[in-house]
Parts: structure tokens; sequence; C-alpha cells
């Protein structure tokens, strides 16, 4: 939707066309994703009289008859657009770069098939920019030593596997101690991750469980595996 059109839809729908809605409108834009303060900022330097309470009004206002859409973009307030096409964005969170990408039908058919009359669509997926990827790399660069792509030979069987695949992360500390606590010394753990990420900060972390060693981390690209041994420091 551009200028004339949302002009001519506020007039349709008996609202004012006001020169601060009209500005307002026309730098959400031609500014995409900014916030209200952002806004409000250019805003100021075309109309010295503006206030931060009219933009936060208007915008609302716009947001309520259709004209703007609001997304968090991957933060904990609003970021303003003027509605176009359904789209989805891609959201870095190292940079915070925005990546417009079109819609995909599967998405809408998802909601259809469950009996929802689908009448909006907002989506955004998070991750790393190519640039960001490239950083975190050099970043973590040496964090990796410990790491193999094949299975290495173990001191011992495995006494206990404990699959953390599909548990919420946040579970994972109390399973990994219920897990130590049922084994004698000697005994080695292995523990499943799907996140190869995650082994960024797997080795100092695992290596700080009291009572533990950690013998190996190794991943088959789909699926990542550390094996502890507890040892008895008694």
């Amino acid at each position: 939707m551009n200028i004339p059109e949302a002009m001519r839809f506020l007039r349709a729908t008996g609202k004012r066309i006001t020169p601060q809605r009209k500005l307002l409108l026309r730098i959400i834009s031609e500014n995409a994703h900014l916030d209200a303060s952002e806004i409000y900022r250019l805003a100021k330097v075309e109309d010295k009289k503006i206030s931060l309470s009219t933009v936060y009004r208007t915008v609302r206002l716009l947001e309520e008859l259709g004209l703007v859409e609001a997304s968090e973009l991957g933060e904990d307030h609003h970021h303003y657009e003027v509605r176009l096409k359904e789209h989805y964005h891609l959201i870095c969170l190292g940079c915070g770069k925005v990546v417009e990408i079109p819609p995909v039908a599967a998405v809408r058919e998802l909601g259809q098939g469950l009996g929802f009359e689908v009448v909006g669509v907002k989506l955004e997926l998070l991750g790393y920019c190519a640039a960001c990827q490239k950083k975190r790399a050099r970043k973590h660069k040496g964090t990796f030593d410990q790491v193999t792509t094949k299975r290495p030979k173990l001191p011992g069987p495995i006494a206990r596997t404990i699959d953390l695949r599909e548990v919420p992360l946040i579970e994972h500390p109390e399973l990994v101690s219920r897990a130590l606590r049922r084994l004698k010394a000697d005994d080695l753990l292995e523990i499943v991750s799907s996140a190869p990420c995650r082994f960024v900060t797997a080795a100092k972390m695992l290596n700080s469980i009291p009572k533990t060693k950690l013998i190996t981390l190794w991943t088959d690209r789909t699926s990542c595996y550390a094996v502890l041994q507890k040892r008895n420091l008694t």
C-alpha cells in the first residue's frame, strides 16, 4: 500500500488526514522496521512541535486500521512497517540485521488444516547471518579442540546414556546430575544432544561438574555426544 492509497483509506474510514499522520506514515514507509523512538526522532526533524505521545497514538491508530504492522524482531519492543504483501522476517541475533522473505503457503495451510480461518501470518526466524557466523567462529576458535567427528575409543563400556535431544535446555543440568548420582566410581555416562553449537561452551561446562572427568566430545553431524567419567574423590 502506497501513501496515496493509505490517505484514501483513512478518508474512507472517516479519519482526518492531519499533517502529522501523513508525515509519520511517510517516515514509516521510507524507513522500514523503525521503533517509536526512531520514528519520533525523524519526525522531529520536520515538525518541531510533534510529541512522542502523538507518535505513539498515531502509530497505534495506523496499526489498528491495518495500515502498518508491528513486529518485535527479536527485541522487547515493537518495530513498525507499512503493511505490504505478506512476508516473513529473518532476524540476526548478532548484528540485528532483518531480511524479509516471501511467504510459504504451507504456513497458512498448517493453520487451515487445524480448522483455523487464517487471516494473517507473522513469522520471525531467529539466528545468525553469514557475517556473524564467521565472527562467532573466529571468536570461539580453539574451543572445538576436544571435538571429533569419529566415535573415539573409550576406556570402558558406557554405563548409562541420557538423551537430551527433546528435552528443554533448562532441564539438562538436573538430568545430568541425577544420572551421575546413579553411577559408581569410574562409570561412563554418555550425553546425547541435538545442538552442535552448544559445543562452544560444552567443554568448559562439563569439565566444571564436580567429581567427573570429561573423556570426549564428538559429533556425527546430526547429534552431539559427550562422555563423562564419574570419579571417586572422597
